[in-house]
């Protein structure tokens, strides 16, 4: 109890005052996590109830961001946000691979560390969007298009490593699995546009809205996860559907009850990101420049990926915008850092140098987003 106390009360004021002072409440609170946690000061240590109620807050986070999206400014985003996406993925599995190789790491280690380096954290990226009011603009459509599709593909991806480290991978399966999966969200979609247009128009009173949207997205989120999915792309396909159903004054108005829910939940999140760094290993021979190469790769892949796949001539900033914004990363790089160490096939040391790599991610990313959001207002 005493570290959700502590987390609400410093990780909420951080995220309030970081938006005063027009900084991203999302880098503030990951700074929270860095000194609170095990690191400096010790008064939080994760655990799993951190864990759950960190994972139902981003979950709220992008159900959110997809109900003020809507199907057709994400459709709108089109082959620039798939061109931002690959390209971002493409450079930095190959920059991750080859210098993770030239570190020494086998090649089995060599592959999870590029796998890991694919996915962004879209939670992070849409929370600024939002602030800087860019989430229903251009920017906002290709960003999270392009990051919905890196998450995806990050975890075909580790599902498609797993196999060829433990078993023959047949490219008819992986063909069939990827067609289930598009079917899979294809439904989720439509169910949940489904419910919103009749079973909302039933519901009269506001907070059933409330609570019956809710139920929706968590457990949609529950159930691509169970499939092996990530969580947050079943919230934020689930929320699509629910945007996508509801008339505008209904949406806007669970929009608004979203909002205080979001605010309380999410930095168990981004404190849970930061707290989770772990300095002393730092010390070992080459922990350093492991660091520091995953850091630079994980930033340049993914901003020059960005650039070229959204280049334009008439607006120069607006493509780095939208590539730093694939920049910053968090919970599916954690997830597959730690399912690779699981599984013997990455090391402690490389554990833990991929975990600060997210977290550095976390607040560079973010802190170059701020200045160039504010030119795109």
């Amino acid at each position: 109890m005493k570290d959700i106390v502590l987390i609400l009360l410093l990780g909420v004021s951080a995220g309030l005052l970081a938006r005063r002072m027009g900084q991203p409440a999302a880098v503030a609170q990951v700074l929270v996590g860095l000194i609170m946690g095990p690191p400096l000061l010790g008064w939080i240590a994760v655990n799993e109830n951190l864990k759950i109620l960190g994972e139902l807050g981003v979950l709220l986070l992008l159900g959110m961001a997809g109900m003020h999206l809507g199907l057709d400014r994400l459709a709108g985003a089109g082959w620039k946000g798939f061109r931002v996406a690959l390209l971002g993925m493409l450079l930095c599995f190959a920059g991750g691979y080859a210098f993770a190789i030239w570190w020494g790491s086998p090649s089995e280690e060599a592959i999870y560390v590029g796998v890991a380096l694919t996915a962004t954290s879209i939670g992070i990226s849409v929370q600024i969007l939002q602030q800087y009011g860019l989430i229903n603009k251009e920017v906002g459509r290709v960003v999270i298009a392009a990051a919905v599709i890196d998450d995806i593909v990050a975890l075909y991806l580790l599902a498609i490593t797993h196999s060829a480290l433990t078993e023959v991978v047949r490219i008819p399966k992986i063909v069939v699995s990827m067609v289930v999966a598009a079917l899979m969200f294809g439904l989720i979609f439509i169910v949940c546009k489904l419910l919103a247009r009749h079973l909302f128009s039933w519901l009269k009173l506001p907070a059933l809205h409330l609570v019956f949207s809710l139920l929706i997205i968590i457990s949609f989120g529950w159930f691509t996860q169970w499939l092996g999915y990530s969580l947050v792309v079943g919230g934020f396909i689930a929320g699509l559907g629910l945007g996508e159903g509801l008339q505008k004054v209904k949406r806007d108005e669970l929009l608004q009850q979203y909002d205080s829910l979001v605010l309380l939940l999410v930095p168990f999140f981004f404190v849970s990101i930061g707290s989770q760094a772990e300095w002393r290993v730092l010390a070992d021979s080459g922990m350093t420049t492991l660091v520091l190469g995953l850091i630079v790769i994980a930033l340049l892949g993914k901003t020059l990926g960005g650039y070229l796949g959204a280049w334009s001539r008439a607006d120069v900033y607006k493509p780095l915008l939208i590539g730093v914004s694939m920049a910053p990363r968090g919970e599916v790089v954690l997830v597959i850092a730690s399912i690779g160490f699981g599984q013997g096939h990455i090391s402690h040391h490389v554990l833990i140098a991929l975990m600060l790599m997210a977290i550095a991610a976390a607040l560079a990313g973010p802190a170059l987003m701020v200045r160039l959001a504010r030119l795109q207002q």
